[in-house]
């Protein structure tokens, strides 16, 4: 099911992983046990700070298409920064989650870098306070210190969209993520020459997720190579989609039954122990 060539990938470290909003799925808040917002959800929570009431039908019909990042557009233009900055608090830091499976597998695997499109910390706190304490950093995308970090031994954690650490600095729109990559041009000249020298993994994405869409537009990652990059997604994506994603892009797809979230984690728990496995084998 997994090809060998990302097993070995992954094994030597020459694979980074991306980690997307199903990767937070399997969460469950510790105050409540409620689960993260998917992101049709979220988008239609946050539909409910506009201000602008004639707007909202367009939303609605942008978030049926799947129109994500449009209705973002929309909304974002109508809903105070304060606002915002609370709702994000309360979606994603009060609840405090735990971490999923996936999350779990992901560690065991071990990659030298993750980047991750998510705003929450799950992840980030789960390493920092469990076996990967002390060996874990985390650089936003507004931040500096990305390339001495990628030139020390530890692992790195990746926040290419920002974080609820800064609600004020999350990308959630198209025009915003052109804004911040004009505005921190060389972390994003990073994030360029490390998806053109290594593979690239991405887990708990769907093709209609904005994030990925982001990513796969804006981002040149189909430099002629004999090595494809690789994304575990749902089954009922559209063959001519992943005909056209395949293409553009160099991505192979790893499918799994929609809505098996069970699925994925054994998937994922299965590759890890392929990976550790290559790795005693071949302890170079």
């Amino acid at each position: 099911m997994w090809p060998q060539a990302l097993i070995t990938e992954l094994a030597s470290r020459r694979c980074i992983i991306f980690l997307g909003a199903g990767a937070s799925a399997g969460c469950a808040s510790t105050v409540s046990g409620i689960k993260p917002l998917t992101w049709g959800d979220f988008l239609l929570k946050l539909r409910s700070l506009m201000h602008e009431e004639n707007d909202k039908s367009l939303v609605d019909d942008y978030i049926d298409k799947q129109k994500y990042l449009d209705a973002a557009e929309i909304m974002f233009g109508s809903i105070s920064p304060a606002d915002f900055t609370g709702f994000i608090r309360s979606e994603f830091v009060t609840p405090k989650f735990n971490p999923s499976n996936v999350h779990k597998y992901v560690l065991k695997i071990d990659p030298k870098i993750i980047i991750t499109t998510n705003y929450d910390d799950i992840y980030d706190n789960y390493c920092r306070d469990g076996q990967a304490i002390d060996g874990y950093n985390v650089c936003r995308y507004y931040e500096s210190h990305l390339v001495s970090d990628l030139r020390s031994p530890v692992r790195q954690i990746i926040k290419a969209h920002g974080c609820v650490s800064d609600p004020s600095k999350i990308v959630l729109t198209r025009s915003q993520y052109f804004k911040e990559k004009q505005k921190y041009s060389n972390f994003y000249k990073v994030l360029d020459s490390l998806f053109l020298t290594n593979t690239l993994l991405f887990i708990g994405y769907s093709l209609s997720d904005p994030d990925i869409q982001l990513i796969l537009e804006n981002v040149n990652i189909s430099a002629e190579s004999a090595h494809p990059h690789y994304a575990l997604i749902p089954s009922n994506t559209h063959p001519a989609i992943k005909k056209s994603a395949s293409k553009a892009y160099n991505i192979e797809f790893i499918e799994y039954e929609p809505g098996k979230y069970d699925q994925v984690d054994e998937m994922i728990n299965e590759l890890a122990e392929l990976v550790l496995r290559t790795r005693q084998i071949n302890p170079s």
